[in-house]
């Protein structure tokens, strides 16, 4: 079964014409490996200054967004939507390009709705050990790496959900660790993940 039905991307935020073209404009930024500000994201999308501050601060009041903290026009989204340009311990080689993404679902939920070959590596938060995840057309090559859909429980996505959204070497490694810390959530396969994935980033496909 899917590990959701619903994007928790899309549940954080209203779901209106210039809030869906900020969140492009920055997604498609992040996928080109590219901070962006917002200046920038006004010119692409045609929509004042205003409007683009006001929806950029509640993407950020969401969890969807983070930016340098820098004030007025020049302030620059440097993550959005799963995907940063800060060294997150999560790595997504795709198109060309070397990204880090928030979490370890990331890394497999966007190429598999986008439709994209990928690579990617994390590190099981038991061992620590280095797990190199694949992708291919968008399908997710399984193997006996065990993920871990935590319970929703409000507040931003990338602090509520993404920092125990992981990938663990096998499912006893994924029990020790809950065992250990009592997290909530659902382990999943790879395939179930990126079922996931394709609900979640389902507003960015071509």
């Amino acid at each position: 079964m899917p590990a959701t039905t619903e994007s928790i991307l899309d549940a954080a935020v209203d779901g209106g014409a210039s809030t869906l073209a900020v969140r492009r404009t920055v997604f498609h930024s992040m996928l080109a490996g590219t901070a962006i500000n917002e200046a920038r994201i006004s010119e692409l999308t045609g929509l004042d200054p205003g409007t683009v501050k006001g929806t950029v601060d509640r993407l950020v009041a969401a969890g969807i967004a983070t930016t340098d903290g820098a004030k007025g026009a020049q302030r620059l989204v440097d993550g959005a939507e799963g995907l940063t340009i800060r060294n997150s311990g999560h790595t997504i080689w795709m198109s060309g390009s070397e990204l880090h993404t928030w979490c370890a679902f990331d890394i497999v939920g966007i190429p598999a709705a986008l439709g994209l070959d990928a690579t990617g590596s994390t590190h099981c938060p038991t061992c620590l050990t280095e797990i190199k995840l694949e992708v291919l057309k968008g399908e997710v090559v399984e193997s006996e790496v065990a993920g871990w859909w935590p319970a929703l429980s409000g507040g931003p996505v990338v602090e509520a959900f993404c920092p125990s959204a992981s990938i663990f070497c096998n499912l006893n490694h994924l029990e020790a660790w809950r065992s250990a810390t009592g997290a909530r959530g659902t382990p999943r396969t790879l395939t179930e993940l990126a079922q996931a994935g394709r609900t979640t980033w389902a507003r960015f496909r071509a």
